[in-house]
């Protein structure tokens, strides 16, 4: 049975075994870099996942709609039960430089980590093609894909 706090809070989920920061990957080759009209594909959630495709910006927020300031983030993970997971209202952004894309964590509740490693936060790490993300306990596939005409 799952503790949820009465008052929205997260906190509870901070109880996680330490993990290790995930090193710096370096540069990647050219294919995973995204120009228009390249979309990403998020595969949301375990075996029964549902897919949300979002157009590149040059700043993504994720998180989750706080409808007391009246902020919606690019990528809402609200509707796929993001405060449960542990999602903070403003979680992570992703930012398209050069045609690469880049994972930040703002220095949320619950970590955000890219193929199991914790992301240190306030630091740029390159997203490729089939990185599995987690944002809290959300996990989240990302696919670079190019819309059919």
């Amino acid at each position: 049975m799952a503790i949820k706090p009465t008052d929205g809070s997260t906190d509870v989920l901070r109880h996680r075994p330490p993990v290790r920061p995930m090193e710096d990957r370096g540069p990647q080759p050219p294919p995973d870099q995204v120009a228009p009209p390249w979309r990403l594909l998020l595969q949301i959630g375990g075996e029964n996942r549902t897919t949300l495709g979002v157009s590149i910006e040059k700043r993504m927020l994720v998180g989750r709609e706080d409808s007391r300031l009246g902020q919606i983030p690019e990528i809402d993970f609200g509707p796929f039960d993001g405060a449960a997971s542990g999602v903070s209202r403003e979680h992570a952004v992703i930012t398209d430089e050069d045609g690469a894309l880049y994972l930040e964590d703002l220095e949320s509740t619950n970590g955000t980590r890219i193929n199991g490693f914790q992301l240190t936060p306030a630091r740029l790490y390159r997203l490729r093609d089939g990185d599995e993300l987690e944002f809290g306990r959300l996990r989240v596939v990302v696919r670079f894909v190019r819309p059919s005409r």
